[in-house]
């Protein structure tokens, strides 16, 4: 689990860099709602990403003969329904505030960790051959 570990690590440390440029963003453009709508579908996808890690570590924990808790086997459980729910969340924010949020920069947002972590594992599977 070490190396899950530290590549969860560095994708996390690329969601901040990519937020923190977004806010920058957010502060120097005139496309606010586009740049804020970008960084609601960022945190949207850590979130997410966050329970998908969470459920990885269940799964070492059970294949470890570990004890992971109760709470852990509910974010397992409960996962795929709380991403689900988050996506619908989200795009009901940008269909119901549609002068706010813009809904192409919300699901680009939410996109760019899951299309940096393929890419990742495309070269990494490249770097190996």
């Amino acid at each position: 689990m070490p190396l899950l570990r530290h590549r969860i690590k560095h994708y996390y440390w690329v969601v901040a860099i990519v937020f923190l440029i977004s806010a920058v963003a957010l502060f120097l453009s005139m496309y606010d709602s586009v740049v804020f709508s970008i960084l609601i579908g960022i945190t949207a996808c850590l979130f997410s990403f966050t329970t998908i890690y969470l459920k990885a570590l269940v799964i070492d924990r059970i294949a470890t003969r570990k004890s992971p808790g109760i709470a852990s086997y509910l974010v397992t459980v409960f996962g795929l329904v709380i991403r689900y729910g988050l996506i619908v969340l989200i795009v009901a924010l940008a269909l119901i505030f549609s002068d706010l949020f813009h809904l192409l920069a919300i699901l680009a947002g939410y996109a760019v960790l899951y299309i940096y972590v393929m890419m990742d594992m495309f070269l990494q599977l490249q770097k190996e051959r």
